[in-house]
């Protein structure tokens, strides 16, 4: 949950992802009243930040300021919406009545071909009955389609479920047992086995399928265990899922006590999850741990740091970034010493190692204190080449770029700036990652600078 909050990218997933598991934590964990303020405030900022994607007819752009709709996120978005306001949360005005309209459209226009996705139109039907305005036409034309997926099955299931038809729910969940392992992720969804699963599990879960619930949430729990990377969708639909499969099978609250270098504290819940921050000490220290219920405890030790200034890890996998500094002329800069007002750009290459097209690319580069950012837009630089990309992300001390890579292509990134302020600043290494493809990445190594007189 951490990792999703902290999570620096703004589209429309990622910031539905960040905010939808947190509408299920206070049902399963035990909070302070400080941490129920902050989701609250997390959730009311997703929410309305999601309005400003929404486009006149009704779908959702995939960053704020594109004028077309991103197919998935427009259902996924909408999902998290529906139970946010089932939670109380206030939504964007107009926003139910236009996204169904567009949500009914393209389940209407949708055909089966080898250029679209079947589990999208699932997960379209789902969203539509989920708001009170199913597509039945639509749906039995899909569960009528030859060689749907058993992810689509799944999804489709439990959208029956949801109007009522339970025969054709139990027939369309037990035709999809089983699963059709993706052999990459899917950019079409952003999906991944991890967060098909999920899927499945919150269709199980709907269904009361105890037996198959509990199979799949044992698969989601190991890989949400495991250290490996997921990206925002597959951590947020695994926490999501599990946290409603935990509310469905019930528990029998926490009773334990610990003992933290001689500390005596106590933990009582009657939630599934209690949580509890450790103070320790230089050196060594000891835990004990009783369980004074009468269920089994898990227990789990979790720490985290950061690394030392100048000690962070450098790492490449299949990408190749070169930075270079450049005065206003074009030539090479030594940027050890700059002198105070001088006019510079940063130059970061970017090259696809691989013989294939990786999509969602992030470059983001943080410049140290004593340097700004140079907006093009309103200076005399207005001729400054603009950078060919999806998307610019630009805030007081870093810029993100966002873009495609076609297969072996090299794509250069540049950054107007000044050198502003005196004094010895660090300037961290930058970092470019594929956001839904950890096959794909690349961070250099920081480095001191200083501007002087």
């Amino acid at each position: 949950m951490k990792y999703l909050i902290q999570y620096p990218h703004g589209c429309l997933e990622q910031t539905t992802s960040a905010a939808f598991p947190q509408l299920y934590l206070s049902e399963v964990f035990e909070l302070s009243a400080d941490t129920k303020r902050d989701i609250q405030r997390n959730v009311e900022s997703a929410v309305k930040k999601l309005g400003r994607h929404q486009l006149p007819n009704g779908g959702f752009a995939y960053w704020s300021g594109q004028s077309s709709a991103n197919d998935w996120s427009t259902s996924y978005a909408g999902h998290f919406l529906l139970e946010a306001a089932k939670k109380g949360y206030v939504l964007p005005i107009t926003f139910k009545s236009n996204w169904i309209n567009y949500q009914k459209q393209a389940a209407k226009q949708w055909r089966a071909s080898q250029n679209s996705s079947d589990l999208a139109q699932a997960y379209r039907l789902y969203t539509l009955a989920l708001a009170g305005s199913a597509d039945v036409a639509s749906m039995n034309r899909l569960r009528e389609t030859q060689g749907i997926s058993n992810e689509a099955k799944a999804i489709l299931a439990a959208a029956y479920a949801l109007i009522g038809q339970k025969s054709a729910a139990a027939q369309m969940a037990s035709s999809s047992a089983g699963s059709n392992q993706l052999q990459k992720n899917d950019d079409y969804t952003f999906g991944s086995n991890e967060r098909n699963k999920a899927m499945q599990l919150e269709t199980y879960v709907l269904l009361g399928q105890t037996q198959k619930a509990k199979e799949v949430a044992e698969s989601i729990a190991k890989n949400l265990s495991e250290d490996r990377w997921m990206s925002t969708q597959t951590t947020a639909y695994c926490l999501l899922a599990m946290a409603k499969y935990a509310k469905f099978v019930g528990g029998k609250g926490i009773n334990a006590s610990y003992v933290i270098n001689s500390k005596n504290q106590k933990v009582a819940s009657k939630q599934t999850l209690a949580q509890e921050n450790l103070i320790v000490k230089q050196g060594n220290n000891a835990l004990e741990i009783v369980n004074n219920g009468e269920g089994t405890l898990f227990v789990r030790l979790l720490k985290s740091g950061v690394l030392p200034v100048g000690e962070e890890k450098t790492e490449q996998r299949n990408l190749r970034a070169t930075v270079g500094y450049k005065g206003r002329d074009g030539k090479e800069l030594n940027i050890s010493e700059l002198s105070q007002g001088t006019n510079f750009v940063a130059e970061v290459t970017i090259t696809n190692l691989k013989n294939e097209t990786v999509q969602n690319v992030a470059l983001t580069e943080i410049f140290p204190g004593g340097w700004e950012i140079v907006n093009t837009r309103f200076t005399d630089f207005g001729d400054f080449a603009p950078n060919a990309v999806t998307h610019t992300d630009i805030r007081d001390d870093r810029s993100n770029f966002y873009f495609d890579l076609k297969p072996n292509e090299t794509k250069t990134l540049r950054v107007l700036l000044n050198a502003s302020y005196l004094g010895e600043y660090y300037l961290p290494g930058i970092q470019c990652e594929a956001m839904y493809d950890a096959e794909y990445m690349v961070r250099t190594q920081g480095r001191w600078v200083e501007v002087v007189q």
